[in-house]
């Protein structure tokens, strides 16, 4: 019997990306959702090179855990392409790469919702 490898193609879906629907610190669904691409999608890797040769550039005794969490808000901006119902001090926020980013250095309860969404690769399986 044979499988058929096809059923579990993360990289089409991973670069169609896949919603998420964002909860509260205290696990409430808020009705906001982001639209993310995985990890095995072509930006993400893209992205992560792009980190990972500008830390080699630097030297691994000048890296500081500052910059490795920049360059990590900076893969979840690239990885960001849509989000519904976002708002912040009464005002709608388009989904702009700034947006996210502010988004995520400021809610940072949001960013580690993405960043463990973005990682699991059964979120990319095609239903």
């Amino acid at each position: 019997m044979s499988v058929d490898l096809s059923q579990y193609d993360t990289k089409k879906s991973s670069e169609e990306g896949a919603w998420l629907e964002i909860e509260s610190p205290t696990g409430e669904p808020l009705g906001i959702h982001f639209k993310i691409l995985g990890v095995d999608s072509e930006v993400y890797n893209k992205q992560l090179r792009k980190n990972q040769d500008k830390m080699m550039k630097k030297g691994m005794k000048n890296i500081k855990s500052e910059n490795i969490e920049v360059e990590g808000i900076e893969l979840l901006v690239a990885c960001t392409v849509d989000w519904e119902g976002i708002a912040d001090n009464g005002e709608d926020l388009g989904c702009t790469k700034e947006n996210v980013r502010y988004v995520y250095k400021n809610y940072p309860w949001i960013k580690d919702q993405i960043d463990e969404f973005i990682g699991d690769r059964s979120n990319f399986l095609s239903q």
